[in-house]
């Protein structure tokens, strides 16, 4: 599963003070999955084991897993940062919500776990609805949503104790609930050009620090 690209979003319905606790508190462990080795079940890569304990990694880059495991000890805030510089990514709090749209040009199925923790960590601080969904797909460069007939590749659904991978999920509502924050992010980055993407993207929390990064490559070379 390597040299793709991944996304997740997400719409977790909270309070700006419930946001502002959650950015500040470090990643919850593993356990707070019911069943992280279902990640993949049902979906696009259905089969396919899930290296939560990074033992995969370890014998193809064992310098790699230090690094990975101190990510699962920082806070949101903590992760989100260099994000929030490199651009091209959407989080923030709008309408009584925590809402997600990374993007993840060609990186790595570890990175994009260790944001499912985040996530998953997030409902500790949700307010108390039923289940949440969060959705992990990739592809080649094109960040849009799945197209009809397109399969993601987890599914998680997040509560404000818990979360839980499932193998089947009503797709068409989940995208029409992920529409808007697709197009505010599709919206925003048209200019390929992080430095001048919209600041609506971002939550002010996020943007205080400003860092000069290599422009990833553009996001429409992958016809969709």
């Amino acid at each position: 599963m390597g040299a793709r690209s991944f996304m997740l979003a997400a719409r977790i319905p909270m309070s700006r003070d419930g946001f502002d606790e959650w950015l500040r508190t470090p990643l919850p462990g593993l356990d707070i999955i019911e069943n992280p080795s279902a990640m993949y079940a049902g979906w696009a890569a259905d089969g396919a084991a899930p290296d939560w304990d990074l033992t995969e990694t370890a014998a193809h880059s064992p310098q790699a897993v230090a690094g990975i495991r101190a990510d699962r000890d920082k806070t949101p805030l903590q992760l989100l940062a260099l994000r929030a510089r490199e651009g091209f990514n959407l989080l923030r709090h709008r309408d009584e919500a925590l809402e997600v749209y990374l993007y993840d040009y060609h990186g790595e199925h570890t990175g994009t776990q260790t944001d499912l923790l985040m996530l998953a960590g997030a409902g500790r601080f949700a307010h108390p609805v039923t289940e949440t969904p969060v959705m992990y797909w990739g592809g080649d460069t094109y960040p849009g949503l799945p197209m009809p007939g397109d399969e993601p590749i987890a599914v998680m659904l997040v509560t404000t104790t818990r979360a839980r991978f499932v193998d089947t999920y009503p797709l068409d509502a989940l995208i029409t609930n992920l529409t808007p924050i697709e197009t505010d992010f599709l919206t925003a980055t048209e200019d390929e050009d992080p430095a001048r993407s919209s600041p609506d993207l971002l939550d002010p929390a996020l943007r205080a620090q400003p860092t000069e990064l290599p422009c990833p490559p553009p996001l429409s070379t992958k016809d969709h």
